[in-house]
């Protein structure tokens, strides 16, 4: 019975889980927001080293924002759409842009802190403030989405 059961679970975990997924989710979480004017979020992510961990940590922000919404906030739906592959096609060089180098224009405020982990990576928790007006207003100039009626 008790090899049934890790079978089972064995299984299901191979066989269960989005292998498109290209981010954690649940590596970004809620922390407040001002009217919808701005949104405060905790994301942590890993690098080799302080400045990578730091920048995947506030990269995973925004591909949950575009991509996934933030659980319990007032952006709990994604900015773009759930399907990245599509959107990322469709916009990629806004977004290849918008990570490479425009990304920090629209974090007013933040917060790092990092440790090592087991093989020297990074692990960075990083706290910031996102400008949603700023972002919202780019995309819709940029013409990655349609207006958001705010």
């Amino acid at each position: 019975m008790r090899k049934l059961i890790l079978i089972a679970i064995f299984f299901s975990t191979a066989c269960g889980g989005n292998k498109n997924a290209t981010f954690d989710s649940a590596k970004v979480n809620y922390i407040s927001n001002d009217r919808l004017e701005s949104l405060t979020v905790s994301s942590s992510d890993f690098g080799v080293n302080n400045e990578e961990a730091i920048f995947m940590a506030k990269k995973l922000a925004f591909q949950n924002l575009f991509f996934r919404g933030i659980p319990n906030s007032p952006f709990n739906k994604p900015l773009l759409s759930i399907n990245e592959q599509v959107e990322f096609k469709k916009h990629k060089d806004y977004l290849n842009s918008f990570y490479s180098s425009r990304m920090g224009a629209f974090i007013t405020n933040t917060s790092a802190s990092v440790s090592k982990i087991k093989g020297g990576q990074r692990r960075a928790r990083v706290n910031m403030t996102i400008n949603m007006l700023a972002l919202q207003k780019d995309l819709e100039e940029y013409q990655v989405t349609n207006k958001f009626g705010l």
